[in-house]
């Protein structure tokens, strides 16, 4: 429902619900009219000068700025150079304010509203106290993000075109709705957590949770913690609140175990214990709790050399090894590769609203290489494709170039990628505007966003106008 058919619906209660969302927001709003009147307020910034929002709301901003209650007017600034930015300002009682002040056009590209979004500093300490509490927990998790993309983005690029990808998904399918123990092999970037997400989906525990983490990133001095959870005061440091741990999160529903060999051996003992029993006890805690939890492990480790080495349980990989599944690397399915690349070419054009294709140059380019890195470094070419234009296997020579026959040679990339796209939009911006004689609102109608949106990517990019 849109907020149009809620006002519709609700009428004027529509007016009191909004009212009581804003004021739920955590810093200060404020909203003038065409830098002449009050328009609203929410709770907090009333509170912030000691007024009602009834005092506030309606007065105008000549009145406000008598009143000397900031060091500086922003309101006045934006009128004076209309474009959104943001500011460090002081109440007259002391208070230090961060604050984003937002410009609202109408068609015409006049300033008719403005809004300020203010954090108090006393907030924004509260919040830096929190992020270091959270920090340890939180980069643990390096790489998840990229999974949770692959989670929801990879079900479009299951491609299954050559004999191998069917023979492995066929096997999938079949143990999917088994509820036993998965193990995944297979190469670095052959697509282990698109097949466990595709198992997960298959089975019925898909309306249950889904919990993915990559034991390689998480310390061993907080493996126990993050695994089983703590309680409260179980260590310096632990949330006054206790904590989850990822079997209770997952509880009813899959734990995926990414890079199960990284585990240190001392781990790989309680997490036997926890697979057997079903039974976890939180770091500092005397209950036990039972979880319902379907485990999904994957490695591109050989466990069973690991086993030999010592440096792997042998009954745990028994524990794991139920069913197992051999994801095939990508140079074994070469039927799959062009399709998979038309894929990502696909999300990546839309991504990045541009237009690029195939040619028959690049399908024998893409066909001929071994792709040691498989699945993820085909997405990653294509991607460095579209930026670039230029198709570049393992930073080598552009395919389609006089020295394509001699092979791909090894170059250094000239910036990461995200700097790369970074450059790319600066230079298309600034592109569009010169062909708009430097006609904001034009260009932002070109380039579909919106002109605030554009005042923000030209500041970010310091793109003056023309």
């Amino acid at each position: 429902m849109t907020l149009k058919e809620l006002c519709e619906e609700y009428g004027d209660d529509f007016i009191k619900y909004a009212d009581r969302i804003l004021d739920s927001y955590f810093g200060n709003l404020f909203v003038s009219y065409k830098n002449e009147i009050v328009v609203y307020c929410n709770q907090h910034m009333a509170e912030s000068v000691y007024m009602s929002k009834d005092e506030l709301m309606g007065m105008s901003i000549e009145e406000l700025r008598s009143k000397k209650l900031w060091l500086r007017s922003l309101s006045k600034e934006l009128y004076d150079d209309p474009k959104p930015f943001n500011a460090y300002n002081v109440s007259k009682w002391g208070k230090e304010l961060f604050t984003h002040v937002e410009p609202i056009f109408n068609d015409e590209g006049e300033v008719i509203m403005s809004a300020q979004y203010s954090i108090p500093k006393s907030m924004l300490n509260e919040f830096s106290d929190y992020i270091d509490r959270e920090k340890k927990t939180l980069k643990n998790y390096k790489g998840i993000t990229d999974f949770l993309t692959s989670f929801h983005e990879g079900q479009d690029d299951i491609i299954m075109n050559s004999a191998a990808a069917k023979k492995t998904f066929h096997e999938a399918a079949y143990v999917a709705d088994m509820d036993g123990t998965v193990l995944i092999f297979g190469e670095t970037g052959s697509g282990k957590d698109v097949m466990a997400n595709y198992i997960y989906r298959n089975s019925h525990r898909k309306d249950g949770p889904f919990v993915p983490v990559n034991c390689s990133a998480i310390p061993m001095e907080l493996m126990e913690s993050e695994f089983f959870g703590y309680e409260k005061g179980a260590f310096t440091g632990a949330l006054n609140t206790g904590k989850p741990g990822l079997f209770e999160m997952a509880n009813n529903g899959t734990l995926f175990l990414d890079e199960i060999g990284e585990l240190p051996l001392p781990m790989q003992a309680k997490l036997l214990r926890v697979l057997e029993t079903g039974e976890v006890m939180r770091l500092g805690g005397t209950k036990i709790i039972k979880t319902d939890v379907r485990i999904i492990a994957a490695t591109n480790r050989n466990l069973i050399e690991m086993i030999k080495e010592q440096r792997f349980r042998e009954d745990l990989f028994y524990r794991l090894n139920v069913m197992p599944i051999f994801m095939p690397a990508l140079r074994g399915r070469k039927e799959d590769i062009i399709p998979l690349a038309q894929s990502f070419l696909d999300r990546y054009n839309r991504k990045y609203n541009l237009h690029r294709e195939l040619s028959s140059d690049i399908k024998e380019g893409l066909l001929s290489y071994s792709w040691p890195g498989n699945i993820r470094e085909l997405r990653n070419v294509i991607e460095r494709y579209i930026i670039s234009g230029r198709m570049m296997i393992s930073s080598a020579t552009p395919i389609g170039s006089n020295e394509h026959s001699e092979g791909f040679r090894d170059q250094k990339t000239e910036m990461p990628l995200h700097e790369a796209a970074a450059a790319f939009e600066k230079q298309y911006i600034k592109t569009c505007l010169q062909e708009c004689d430097g006609a904001v609102t034009k260009a932002a109608r070109k380039l579909g966003i919106h002109r605030s949106l554009l005042y923000k990517k030209m500041q970010k990019y310091g793109i003056e106008k023309s």
